[in-house]
C-alpha cells in the first residue's frame, strides 16, 4: 500500500465516490496544503482544482465525474522547515518535523506520488548518479514534457548506443540516419529526399527541322547530343555531321532540336557561337552565326547579326552540302 497517495475509483455520491467532491487525504502529511488531486481520463492525468481544505479532507470545485480514477497525493515541500541553531533546545516536535519531511519526500519519490513525475527532487547532478541511469531505474519512459529546455550536446558526456534509440538507426522509414566511419552519409534512396535538385544525364538525337514546331524533319550522317540536367537547369552538347535537308521546305527558317523544352519565361533566352562548317550564304566578310533559343520551345535557330538593329535567321536554303555543327547551350527547362 502506498504511503504518499490514495486512489479512488468508485462511482456514485458515497464517501470518496466520483460523483461527489470531498475526498480523504493520505494518512500522514505535514500540512493539508501539501495535498493535491489529479484525475485520470484515458491515459491523461489532469490537475483538479481544490476549493477548500479540512483537517484530513480536501474538497474539489466540481465532482470529477469525467475521470475513471482520481489520485489524492502528498507533495511535500523540499524547502527546509526546521533550522536548528547552536545552543537551542531540541524539541520532539522539531525533530519529528525534520525527520518526517525527509521521509515523506523520499516516499513520494519512491512511489511516484505525482503520476506525471512531478514528485521529488529536481536538478540532480552527475555526482548523485552512482553508475548512471539504467533502464530499470526509469519507471515508464522519458517524455518530452519531462525535458525542461531539452538535452544539449554538453550534457551528453559520451555517445548514445544505437540499441538505445527506440526508432533505430538505418535508412528505412522512421530511422535516424547515422554517418559512417568516414563521416559520410549512408546510401539513401534519392526519391525519398525532398527539396534537393535531381541530377540526371543522358543522350539524345538532334534533328534539323523547317519549323519551330511540327514541320519536316531532316537528318545527318552523324547526330548525337549529350545533356546534364540539374533540377530545371540544362546543359546540352551537340554534334551533327553532314546534315541532310531532303524533304524540307528550303525557304523556311532552319531549327535544331533539343532534349527539353525551354521554360516559358520572358527572359529565358540562350545564345552561343557554334562551330559550323559549309554554311551556305556565308562569306569571310560576314559575321559568324549566333545560336538563339527562345522561351517555350525545344528548338533553336541560327541567326546572323547584320548590324546593331537587324538580325536574320538562317533558312534551310542556307544549309549547304556537307554542313556540320558543333555547339553547346545552357538554358532553363520548363520542367
Amino acid at each position: 500500500m502506498a504511503n504518499s497517495y490514495v486512489e479512488y475509483t468508485t462511482t456514485g455520491s458515497g464517501t470518496n465516490g466520483l460523483s461527489q467532491t470531498t475526498f480523504t487525504a493520505p494518512t500522514k502529511f505535514l500540512s493539508i496544503n501539501d495535498i493535491r488531486i489529479k484525475g485520470l481520463n484515458g491515459s491523461t492525468w489532469t490537475e483538479l482544482t481544490i476549493s477548500s481544505r479540512g483537517t484530513t479532507t480536501v474538497t474539489l470545485s466540481a465532482a470529477p465525474t469525467a475521470y475513471s480514477t482520481i489520485r489524492v497525493f502528498r507533495s511535500s515541500t523540499t524547502e527546509p522547515l526546521i533550522d536548528f541553531q547552536n545552543g537551542s533546545r531540541l524539541s520532539e516536535s522539531d525533530l519529528d518535523t525534520a525527520y518526517q519531511q525527509g521521509l515523506f519526500v523520499a516516499q513520494e519519490v519512491a512511489e511516484d506520488a505525482d503520476p506525471e513525475g512531478g514528485s521529488g527532487i529536481g536538478n540532480v547532478v552527475n555526482s548523485q548518479l552512482a553508475g548512471g541511469i539504467t533502464n530499470d531505474k526509469l519507471a515508464g519512459s522519458i517524455t518530452q514534457d519531462k525535458l525542461a529546455g531539452g538535452i544539449t550536446s554538453a550534457q551528453l558526456a559520451g555517445s548514445i548506443a544505437d540499441s538505445k534509440l527506440a526508432s533505430g538507426v538505418g535508412t528505412s522509414a522512421n530511422n535516424l540516419v547515422k554517418l559512417d566511419g568516414t563521416a559520410k552519409l549512408p546510401a539513401v534512396d534519392g526519391s525519398q529526399l525532398t527539396n534537393i535538385n535531381t541530377v540526371t544525364s543522358g543522350t539524345y538525337t538532334p534533328y534539323l527541322y523547317d519549323a519551330l514546331s511540327g514541320g519536316n524533319q531532316g537528318g545527318a550522317t552523324t547526330a548525337d547530343g549529350n545533356y546534364v540536367k540539374i533540377g530545371t537547369l540544362v546543359h546540352v552538347s551537340i554534334r551533327m555531321i553532314d546534315v541532310t535537308k531532303s524533304g524540307l521546305t528550303t525557304g523556311n527558317a532552319a531549327y535544331f532540336s533539343l532534349p527539353f523544352a525551354s521554360a516559358n519565361i520572358a527572359s529565358n533566352y540562350a545564345t552561343n557561337y557554334p562551330a559550323v562548317e559549309v554554311l551556305g550564304g556565308t562569306s569571310s566578310s560576314e559575321t559568324p552565326p549566333v545560336l538563339k533559343l527562345d522561351p517555350n520551345t525545344d528548338r533553336f535557330c541560327l541567326q546572323r547579326l547584320v548590324d546593331n538593329t537587324t538580325s536574320v535567321k538562317f533558312t534551310v536554303a542556307n544549309i549547304g552540302s556537307g554542313f556540320d555543327i558543333f555547339t553547346s547551350i545552357t538554358y532553363i527547362a520548363a520542367s
